[in-house]
C-alpha cells in the first residue's frame, strides 16, 4: 500500500513537472513571436500626449487630431489640437515623407510615428549661443527653421535678438521648474491620412 502511495505521488510530481515545461515553453514561444511581430501602434489623444510621451519615447503611437497649424515655410511641421481636449502635439514629417500640403490646414488627420524627445538643457543653450555668435545658421533651434513673418520683419526684430530671447525664456522655464533639463515632445510622422468626413 505504501508502494501505491509513494508511486502516486511521483507520478502526480511528474505529471506537474512536465505541465510546468510545458508552459514555459508555451511562454517562450509567446514572447518570440511578440518581438518577431511588427510595432503595434499605441492609441494616444492630444490632451493625453503630454503625460504618456515620456514613457513612449522611441515607440509608434497613432493619435487623431485637427491640424490647426502648417508651417507654410517647408510644410515639414504641423500642430495637431482637439476640440474635445485641451492640448497640441507637434508632428514632423519623416525622412523620406513628402511635406505637409499646406491647403490641408483645418482638415482631420490620423497619424501614426515615432514619439521623439527634445532634451533642451545647459550644454544645447551653451551650443546654441556659441553658433549665434559664430554667426553659423542656428536653423534646428528656432522652430526649425521657419521664417520671421513679414511684421515681424517690418518691426525690425531680428533673429539673433529672438534667439537669445528663447534662450534666457529656456533657462528660466528650468528654473521655475526646479529641473535641470525641459523635454519637448513631438512625433516623427511616418504616415498619416485625412479624415473625409
Amino acid at each position: 500500500m505504501r508502494k501505491i502511495g509513494i508511486l502516486l505521488s511521483l507520478m502526480a510530481i511528474f505529471l506537474l513537472a512536465c505541465n510546468n515545461q510545458q508552459t514555459k515553453t508555451d511562454d517562450q514561444q509567446a514572447e518570440n513571436q511578440t518581438s518577431l511581430t511588427p510595432d503595434v501602434p499605441v492609441e494616444v489623444t492630444v490632451g493625453s500626449f503630454d503625460q504618456k510621451a515620456g514613457e513612449l519615447v522611441g515607440k509608434l503611437v497613432t493619435i487623431r487630431g485637427t491640424a490647426d497649424h502648417i508651417c507654410k515655410h517647408d510644410g515639414k511641421k504641423l500642430f495637431l489640437i482637439s476640440t474635445e481636449e485641451e492640448g497640441r502635439v507637434k508632428v514632423t514629417t519623416g525622412e523620406d515623407m513628402a511635406a505637409f500640403n499646406t491647403e490641408n490646414e483645418g482638415d482631420d488627420f490620423i497619424v501614426t510615428g515615432i514619439v521623439d524627445d527634445m532634451v533642451v538643457d545647459e550644454a544645447y543653450l551653451q551650443e546654441w549661443e556659441e553658433e549665434l555668435q559664430a554667426g553659423i545658421d542656428e536653423k534646428k533651434h528656432l522652430g526649425g527653421g521657419e521664417e520671421m513673418t513679414p511684421e515681424e520683419k517690418e518691426a525690425g526684430e531680428h533673429e539673433d535678438a529672438a534667439a537669445a530671447e528663447q534662450i534666457a525664456n529656456y533657462r528660466q522655464m528650468m528654473a521655475d521648474q526646479g529641473t535641470d533639463k525641459l523635454h519637448f515632445y513631438s512625433i516623427v510622422c511616418t504616415e498619416y491620412e485625412i479624415v473625409e468626413e
